[in-house]
């Protein structure tokens, strides 16, 4: 069978009433996965870009039921409609689970969405506020595509891990040891943020302890090797692959 490209799944997905016999093949399904995700040495753990993208890209279809707003497309479980809700726990993709809806990126009212899944557990770096952090995730977010919610609570979560990264750096800068022991804690507990742990696939929460270590231990090269790793405000703009390399060793062992 033919792969069918993205712009072609979309548009057949649109086009297609969601009782009708046109349907995605779990092949064409788990392959629009595979290619959209990073390869494991060098697994971009936190790059949310790259973790919208790791989520099967489809358009919305025909149909889909209006649940409040317009970017709610009342679509759950697997990204091939027609498929049983248990068949995207079959298909072993980590992204979603069979409670998670999908969600139109393209539509108008998308922040809103985002801004109802807003995690006020979480606790925000220094000058960070949840407004801004909103219009972050929305930004990052919008697409002609669709993603399953429990991606964009993990952007909350892996876009505030970089702020507290960020933080770290400059309590270290400044020399304030209280405000470095507070970012030292919350990066340690980033680890366990529910959707990062509901989406890890491959020892991503156990990188993200590895750096939590050393970062506590007053380590500042690992500090800015995660926030390289992250692309986050804090890097100073050198490279510390090497450092980076080690890290990933210690984890994945002969695995890697």
């Amino acid at each position: 069978m033919r792969m069918m490209a993205d712009d072609e799944l979309i548009a057949a997905l649109r086009a297609a009433d969601p009782a009708a016999l046109a349907t995605v093949s779990d092949d064409d399904a788990l392959r629009a996965v595979r290619r959209a995700r990073p390869e494991r040495r060098r697994p971009r753990w936190m790059m949310i870009a790259a973790a919208i993208a790791a989520v099967t890209v489809v358009g919305v279809p025909a149909g889909a039921a209006a649940t409040g707003f317009m970017a709610q497309t009342g679509w759950f479980g697997s990204p091939n409609p027609g498929d049983h809700r248990d068949h995207c726990v079959d298909a072993g993709v980590t992204e979603y689970d069979c409670d998670d809806e999908w969600v139109d990126l393209s539509a108008p009212d998308l922040d809103k969405v985002v801004a109802s899944v807003y995690p006020t557990w979480m606790p925000l770096a220094p000058g960070v506020t949840r407004e801004d952090l909103t219009a972050r995730v929305v930004s990052i977010s919008s697409r002609d595509a669709l993603t399953p919610v429990t991606s964009l609570r993990r952007a909350y979560e892996s876009e505030s891990f970089k702020d507290w990264l960020t933080a770290w750096i400059a309590a270290n800068d400044a020399g304030d040891s209280a405000a470095q022991e507070t970012a030292s804690r919350v990066i340690a507990e980033a680890a366990g943020w529910p959707a990062l742990v509901a989406t890890d696939g491959g020892g991503i929460t156990d990188i993200m302890r590895a750096f939590a270590e050393r970062i506590a231990a007053g380590d500042r090269e690992a500090a800015q090797a995660a926030a390289e790793y992250e692309q986050a405000p804090g890097w100073d703009g050198v490279e510390r692959r090497e450092l980076m390399d080690e890290i990933f060793d210690e984890v994945y062992g002969d695995d890697r």
